[in-house]
């Protein structure tokens, strides 16, 4: 056989061809590789529309202000729920959302996404559309949090529904 390349074979470094079976073996495997590297990523956008998320975010999970923060926040749970408010606790190394842990990738990418250093000492509104609503020190009063939801449009919305139908709404 003609040592030459035919059109659409890939030369190897050694001049002989590898053929067109050959590529379509190292795209695939490249494909895979990119679709592993995404899975890894946790996907803000399922939330979308749905959730409204805070994130609580220092470097360890045993920082005095999150900690806080977290106990607030437990005390809470009935106005996180009245809110559709998911609670993302991002650390330097790792992160949980509603109690559950996410991988170190998963954190990274999370801090990324936000823009957030591994020292920062943030908390992150992010409302349902997607946006970010408010960024503020991590010793920020979650009832303050509870008061700029509510005075959203969509919240005052689900509020007016809520009554319409009989429904209890959670004070801030």
């Amino acid at each position: 056989m003609d040592r030459r390349s035919r059109k659409g074979d890939i030369p190897s470094s050694k001049g002989t061809s590898r053929g067109p079976a050959r590529y379509a073996r190292l795209l695939g495997a490249a494909l895979a590789a990119t679709l592993a590297l995404d899975a890894a990523a946790y996907d803000l956008d399922q939330h979308a529309w749905r959730d409204r998320l805070l994130f609580l975010i220092a470097p360890t999970p045993d920082d005095p202000l999150l900690q806080a923060q977290a106990l607030t926040i437990e005390q809470r749970k009935a106005a996180l729920r009245d809110r559709n408010l998911r609670v993302f606790m991002l650390y330097r190394e790792s992160a949980t959302v509603d109690d559950l842990a996410l991988s170190a990738r998963e954190a990274e990418q999370l801090r990324r996404r936000l823009g957030v250093t591994e020292d920062g000492r943030l908390m992150i509104l992010v409302g349902k559309d997607g946006g970010v609503k408010r960024r503020a020190a991590l010793d920020t009063d979650v009832r303050d949090i509870f008061l700029q939801i509510d005075g959203m449009p969509m919240r005052r919305a689900e509020i007016r529904a809520k009554e319409a139908a009989g429904e209890q709404v959670t004070t801030p």
